[in-house]
């Protein structure tokens, strides 16, 4: 696995949750559960399926923490999010 692009998808997804949710922890963790890779010639499919998995996992885990410790739960920085 090639740990920069899994990190890549890994804000990207989180991101993307972020704005098109009402920006709870249960709303993205919702987000992210309707949130799909494709099934065919998708490139770099294991690391975007990681870090979906391990996105949706962190939030559902922890919905009652704060989401700023979520964030540093998975190596985030809640500031790398804003770029």
């Amino acid at each position: 696995m090639n740990i920069e692009i899994y990190r890549k998808y890994l804000r990207e997804y989180i991101h993307e949750a972020i704005e098109n949710s009402d920006g709870t922890n249960a709303g993205i963790s919702s987000y992210l559960w309707e949130k799909e890779i494709g099934r065919f010639l998708v490139m770099n499919k294991f690391e975007k399926k990681r870090a979906l998995t391990d996105a949706r996992k962190a939030f559902d885990d922890h919905r009652h923490w704060p989401q700023e410790i979520v964030l540093s739960h998975l190596g985030i920085d809640y500031s790398e999010l804003q770029g």
